[in-house]
């Protein structure tokens, strides 16, 4: 078959309508969820067969130089680099968007030679012979109604809400001559990927730590126009949601002990507290190794600072200058 063109990106949707991070049951894990970064020396075993298959594109990459499918953050921060990446070097590159669990299912069925994520990966994620890269971290913005008059949380007050224990918006100092809202709080939660450590896991690391009363929603688009809609709402999202979502609604990010999550050195310095961690994956074992992919990856890293301010995503560079601990290009703890 030839060539489908040349320096082309072919591009799948996977509808975010979808529940994100998918959890494939055929892989148990042992690992504990609540650290917020997996051991990086520890991974699931395969059999000999699995281990000496071949990468086999489906075929929606069929003829393809690069099979790749990114999370909804990575996707869209990237791609524009993907296409250039592309055109400059007269590459097919077959990408899809899905999410954590679509990536590590292609990845698992060795049908594609990049995998991106939102998360740090899982024990179940680390499969003989990947490597994960770290693109860098977003803040997690921690979302109020708009009319909510509370501009500053701490982050204990955070955790201490979505524990249940503070219930009441006037048990929260507001500025001086705001009046405090007298309303119960209705915690909003998208407790995605729980396989996983980090992501929301930074806010309180074990589901079960959540309030009984906390409302889950299972999609991007309900948390936007759940927490817009209802006055004593409170829930949580990378800032880039809310501008891809906007038409859902219009949460405001308070800031947290002072800090703002579109503060991007506070973030890096550790001093905004909750965030996301956007890695993807190569293949380095002999047979499943792409040089393509990989040169692909390090272009990537080096764009990551070029990403689109609405991003608001940290570059593992500055991470690494601010003390984050990493094992090769893969993020591995906080400062």
């Amino acid at each position: 078959m030839p060539k489908p063109g040349i320096g082309r990106v072919v591009t799948l949707l996977t509808f975010f309508i979808l529940p994100l991070c998918l959890i494939w049951p055929s892989q148990a894990d042992d690992h504990s969820p609540s650290l917020l970064f997996s051991d990086p020396d520890r991974g699931v075993t395969k059999p000999d067969q699995w281990v000496k298959a071949p990468i086999q594109y489906d075929q929606w990459a069929k003829e393809a130089d690069i099979a790749a499918t990114l999370d909804q953050h990575l996707y869209p921060a990237f791609l524009p680099f993907i296409q250039s990446f592309a055109k400059q070097h007269d590459w097919d590159i077959a990408v899809r968007e899905g999410t954590c669990g679509t990536s590590e299912g292609l990845l698992n069925r060795k049908q594609v030679d990049m995998g991106g994520f939102c998360c740090p990966p899982a024990f179940t994620d680390r499969l003989p012979g990947l490597r994960f890269h770290t693109m860098g971290i977003a803040s997690l913005a921690i979302l109020v109604h708009p009319d909510n008059p509370v501009t500053d949380l701490t982050a204990a007050q955070v955790r201490d809400i979505f524990r249940g224990i503070i219930r009441n918006w006037n048990e929260i100092e507001v500025a001086p001559g705001k009046k405090p809202l007298n309303l119960s709080i209705r915690p909003v939660g998208r407790l995605h990927c729980k396989i996983r450590p980090g992501h929301w896991r930074s806010i309180l690391d074990d589901e079960d730590q959540f309030s009984p009363a906390l409302v889950e929603v299972g999609t991007i688009p309900s948390m936007i126009s759940v927490v817009s809609d209802y006055k004593g709402t409170i829930g949580y999202e990378v800032l880039w949601n809310l501008t891809r979502f906007k038409e859902r609604g219009q949460p405001k990010a308070v800031t947290i002990d002072g800090v703002s999550p579109y503060d991007k050195e506070a973030t890096a310095s550790g001093r905004y507290p909750f965030y996301r961690v956007d890695n993807v994956t190569t293949w380095e074992t002999p047979g499943l190794k792409n040089d393509k992919a990989k040169k692909l990856v390090g272009f990537l890293m080096e764009k990551s600072r070029e990403v689109g301010a609405d991003f608001v995503l940290v570059p593992a560079e500055d991470l690494r200058k601010n003390g984050w601990k990493f094992k090769g290009n893969e993020l591995i703890g906080e400062p």
